[in-house]
Order: C-alpha cells, then structure tokens, then sequence
C-alpha cells in the first residue's frame, strides 16, 4: 500500500464523480431504459445508493435477464438525447492545473463513453490536461496494471483518484496510491469501508501534498 502523497509522478483519474458531475444525464438516460422495459426510475440518490461498477453488475440487479448488448445502445440512445446539464466539480480543474504546472503524467481512466468524454471535456475545457484517456473501461481492476506497463507508470510513483470502491479495489490491485473523494456517487462509509490511502472531500485538497 502506498501511505503518501510526496514523489506521485503520475496521476490517473476517474471522470464521473470525480472531475465532472454528469450524474444528471446518467440518471436521465437511465431511468429512459428503466421506463422502456416498464421499471420505475431513480431519484438522484436513490440512484448513488443502487448504482455500482462494473455497471454490467448494477443493470443485472435492475433488469435482470437484459444483455448489456440490447442495454448498452439504448443507455447511449438516451444519454445522446438528454439535455441535463454536465458541469465540472470543485476542486477539479485546480487539481489538474497542479499537475500540469507540477510536471505529472495525467491519465484518465473511466468507463464513460469515449463520445462523452470528448464532448464534455471539450465543453469544460479539460480535454487538453490528458496524455491519454482511457474510456469505455467497463472494469478498471483488469486494465490498470496494462496502462502503467504501457506507459512506464511504476506503481510507487502513481496515484488513482475516483470517487468509487471500484476504483480504490482498482489502486489497490495495482499497488498505486488510492484517492477517495466525496465529490461523486459513493457515500463517506462506503469509501471508508473499502479502506482508501486518502478520502478527500474533492481533489484540490491534494494540492501541495503531491
């Protein structure tokens, strides 16, 4: 386990929850494929309680017995056509500020829609702080160790920032620093239940530390 935050070189970063608050176009689209299949939908926190990844996991508890080949355009059909607004988070674009001023390697590693990323990185103006955004990662756990061996990431060096279990079991499988921050879809107690390096309350709090 990596206990500090002085010498991380490299940064790789979640987007959802983490640099960019689209949880009210995902909550839209969703709830539209709920309503096609006659499900209920999803208040905004009633959603962050349900919603887990791999997301393929979350649609099999919701929908049980619908391939995410059916699923998987008709979410994007949705998300495509919503109008809810995406907007970036605090603390976000001081951080990636910081680590561009600071010389870090930034990566972003999401399972968000490769689309998606470029329309809404491009509309908050974040899209230029990447050296390389892995997109559509439907489980981060089994490609993390792949991009720090292509790119000559050590382990030792590196952060994980997302505001998900998912992601610290990510960091943590792939012996990087594990971040927290409360600015997305998991509570407090369910980040702290997985045990993070640092819980942030959102990733400017990581300025001067790294």
């Amino acid at each position: 386990m990596v206990t500090r935050t002085e010498g991380v070189r490299n940064v790789l970063v979640d987007w959802s929850g983490t640099l960019a608050d689209d949880l009210p176009p995902v909550v839209d689209a969703t709830n539209r494929v709920l309503a096609s299949y006659g499900k209920p939908g999803f208040t905004r926190e009633g959603f962050r309680r349900a919603f887990r990844l791999p997301f393929a996991e979350f649609y099999a508890e919701v929908l049980p017995g619908v391939p995410m080949s059916e699923l998987d355009p008709l979410y994007t059909q949705f998300f495509d056509a919503s109008e809810a607004p995406v907007r970036e988070l605090p603390g976000a674009r001081a951080f990636l500020d910081h680590c561009r001023q600071s010389g870090r390697r930034v990566f972003l590693l999401s399972s968000i829609k490769h689309h998606h990323f470029e329309r809404q990185a491009a509309g908050l103006g974040f899209r230029e702080f990447f050296e390389h955004p892995y997109t559509e990662v439907w489980d981060k756990r089994q490609r993390i160790g792949e991009i720090l061996a292509a790119h000559g990431l050590d382990p030792g060096d590196t952060l994980f920032a997302g505001d998900m279990q998912h992601d610290v079991e990510t960091a943590r499988g792939a012996g990087v620093m594990s971040v927290a921050t409360l600015t997305g879809y998991d509570s407090r107690e369910e980040l702290e239940a997985c045990a993070p390096d640092r819980i942030v309350g959102d990733l400017s709090e990581l300025i001067g530390q790294i």
